[in-house]
């Protein structure tokens, strides 16, 4: 969150410290403020996507993660922001070098991260159209995801853990039926959260949220019939700061000095080798929505 935001949050707090009041400290803990840091986070993306003039603009979605599925002692829901951007503001089609005015949108992406507290996930996600078959826009998908991500570590992204995975032709938003259709399923997508959980859960289940839409149901149930059979897609962690996932479900950075974890003092280091790579299934669909006419 930006320097000022965070200020007052901590000014907050000191005064319910010297006040009777002491026990609302509670109110200021990293899981109570998550909701906060995801209205900065918007806010902060929409005045760099100003700043820098990004034509188009991207396209915001929150999927809220409910406090059920995460990990234990993370007692709150948790916003999951994904932007994005169509293939247009990135790449010539069927190429993975990024173009000029997509390095505005990254460096959009760039400053915004270094807003962001240290154990912030950001994942960047490719996606293509069936073009090509299976194997060819995986490949394509993931040298798309790793060119914008290493753009954005050469911007400078702060303390979060940016991870590229891509997904290929795997997850399309509507069925490829159209030129416009395959248009927006060729797409770049980052997705923030306040943890790596909560992206990977929505990441799991994009299926399942909104997929194959047409305005056709028959058209819609043979984009989801003819979906690839490749359903497991690797998450690559591309910064330097590892992190790992403690027993109580806080992220912890193992490289801190005197082995302090994320979440303070008074919590246990992870001592596991903190993992680099993450292995993300894809649930398939059990239904598919047509618009309303």
């Amino acid at each position: 969150m930006d320097q000022g935001r965070r200020s007052c949050l901590l000014g907050l707090a000191g005064l319910g410290a010297a006040g009777p009041a002491l026990a609302r400290q509670d109110v200021y803990r990293a899981e109570d403020t998550v909701e906060l840091e995801h209205e900065d986070r918007v806010f902060r993306l929409n005045r760099a996507v100003d700043r820098l003039r990004v034509d188009p603009r991207p396209r915001f979605s929150v999927t809220r993660v409910p406090r059920s599925r995460m990990p234990a002692n993370f007692n709150v829901s948790v916003p999951v922001l994904r932007v994005a951007f169509s293939e247009r503001t990135f790449f010539d089609t069927a190429e993975w070098r990024i173009l000029p005015g997509g390095l505005q949108a990254v460096e959009a992406v760039a400053a915004a991260a270094r807003g962001e507290a240290p154990d912030v996930a950001i994942f960047v996600a490719g996606h293509t159209d069936n073009v090509g078959g299976d194997e060819y826009n995986h490949n394509l998908s993931v040298r798309r995801a790793d060119a914008v991500s290493e753009a954005m570590m050469g911007f400078g992204v702060g303390e979060v853990a940016l991870w590229r995975v891509g997904f290929g032709e795997a997850a399309p938003l509507y069925a490829n039926d159209s030129d416009l259709h395959r248009a927006y399923n060729r797409r770049v997508e980052f997705l923030f959260g306040a943890r790596v959980e909560p992206v990977v859960d929505v990441l799991t289940a994009q299926r399942e949220a909104q997929v194959c839409i047409s305005a056709s149901e028959t058209e819609s149930r043979r984009c989801l019939i003819e979906l690839p059979r490749r359903d497991t897609f690797e998450a690559v962690q591309l910064t330097r700061r590892q992190t790992g996932v403690g027993g109580d479900g806080r992220v912890a950075a193992t490289g801190r000095p005197g082995g302090r974890s994320a979440a303070g003092p008074s919590r246990p280091a992870v001592t596991a080798a903190a993992p680099r790579t993450l292995v993300i299934p894809l649930r398939r669909p059990r239904t598919i929505e047509t618009p309303r006419r």
